[in-house]
């Protein structure tokens, strides 16, 4: 039986009692809440727009219906990783797009490069770049090639505000960016997405498609208050073991769904993430500083691969992603984590061409064999401020258990994109 004496979440971005006084103070005394809140993104990442939705994938599917609008007759595909996020999928699917899958390097959870180049782009919109678990794609490449192929390239940051490619926030580079303020992000307000673009005819389709998006109830935005109390106390190991104990909370869980509102963002919650990006940088400093630990103490450990990143890039370390030898070590190793109180992940749970729900959608033809690799093995580590050192010493002797069997597995080093 796992104790809930003392859970390490497998993520997030704690809320203290300091920060939901200055979110009372920042929502009583600023008069115009989401426009601050855009002005301060802007500033922070260089761009000249920012729109604020209620999610960050109703942020992503309102971004690709504006750009199918300024775009040729025909375009109604969208490139995506063959391995990332679910919401990626279906926002493309929200938007009345159709994914066309491009299979990743298991190296570095980034696009293959061959895979890419040979893709046809006759009928593709955007090509989307998702910066998984924080770790910048090779986004100085993909801009290069969607410019090569007249396609728009979407940078989507929801997992990596913050990160950057050789001092470029990651979300700035192509003709548009993402970011998110989910409970699991760099840091989190609930719910909540930006857009972010300087590109003058996208920020115009951007505002007649936003211009009349519902705006939140009162009841909606009681509920959003709840649920930030709830998440701020919760997510503290001594108490995030009782809601994890929960399945019927589904934790962790992770869904293909289209179900989901485009609606206008919420001040309240704007009001918070305007509070919490002050804390941007200090999380980003933990983040850094527990990723290198783990990545130090990975070293001598077999059976576990590292993912390879940029060498101009700086990683926002949303979570460590590792690969085990097999599907059945990725298992012991995740049992072993989580007697000690450790919330590691299997993350996604599988490529997206295997995803039933979404299968139907997908341009016929491709290739998933890197994609199916990652779901198989993949284990992400915790690195939010909530992890301790001791955590960390916890997290490396579970590893250390896989070691014994003399697993060893080569991943073929391909080059990024």
């Amino acid at each position: 039986m796992i104790s809930i004496l003392r859970h390490v979440a497998p993520a997030g971005a704690p809320i203290g009692l300091v920060d939901l006084l200055r979110w009372v103070g920042t929502a009583a005394s600023t008069a115009d809440v989401t426009q601050a809140l855009r002005q301060h993104i802007c500033a922070r990442s260089g761009v000249r727009e920012a729109f604020l939705t209620s999610t960050g994938r109703a942020g992503m599917t309102l971004l690709l219906e504006a750009m199918r609008r300024l775009a040729s007759p025909g375009r109604d595909e969208v490139v995506i990783p063959a391995y990332t996020c679910y919401s990626v999928a279906a926002s493309v699917v929200k938007a009345k797009l159709r994914p066309r899958l491009v299979d990743i390097s298991p190296a570095t959870l980034d696009y293959e490069p061959a895979d890419l180049e040979s893709t046809d782009f006759s009928r593709v919109l955007a090509i989307i770049a998702t910066n998984l678990y924080g770790s910048p794609s090779n986004l100085p490449s993909l801009a290069a090639l969607a410019r090569d192929r007249g396609v728009f390239l979407i940078d989507d940051a929801a997992q990596a505000m913050g990160a950057t490619v050789s001092g470029r926030w990651c979300g700035t580079f192509g003709d548009a960016g993402l970011f998110s303020f989910d409970k699991g992000k760099n840091v989190s307000a609930i719910d909540g997405g930006v857009i972010v673009t300087s590109s003058d005819d996208l920020a115009a389709a951007l505002r007649e498609r936003l211009a009349n998006l519902p705006a939140p109830s009162r009841v909606t935005s009681a509920v959003h208050v709840m649920k930030a109390l709830a998440y701020a106390m919760m997510l503290h190991p001594r108490l995030y073991g009782i809601p994890n104990s929960i399945p019927q909370l589904g934790l962790g869980k992770t869904a293909f769904t289209t179900d989901f509102q485009l609606a206008a963002a919420d001040p309240l919650l704007a009001a918070l993430a305007l509070t919490m990006m002050r804390r941007l940088d200090e999380f980003a400093r933990v983040r850094t500083r527990n990723a290198a630990a783990l990545m130090e103490g990975l070293r001598s450990i077999r059976g576990v691969q590292t993912v390879a990143s940029l060498p101009a890039a700086s990683a926002a370390h949303l979570r460590f992603p590792i690969l085990c030898f097999d599907a059945i070590t990725r298992r012991r190793t995740l049992q072993q984590l989580r007697r000690a109180g450790i919330g590691a992940s299997e993350s996604y749970p599988s490529a997206l061409a295997d995803v039933p729900e979404l299968r139907p959608h997908l341009v016929p033809g491709f290739s998933v064999a890197g994609g199916r690799h990652v779901a198989h093995r993949i284990l992400t580590l915790p690195t939010h401020p909530f992890v301790t050192p001791r955590d960390i010493s916890q997290t490396i002797t579970a590893l250390r258990t896989i070691d014994g069997a003399g697993a060893r597995f080569a991943l073929k080093a391909r080059t990024p994109v």
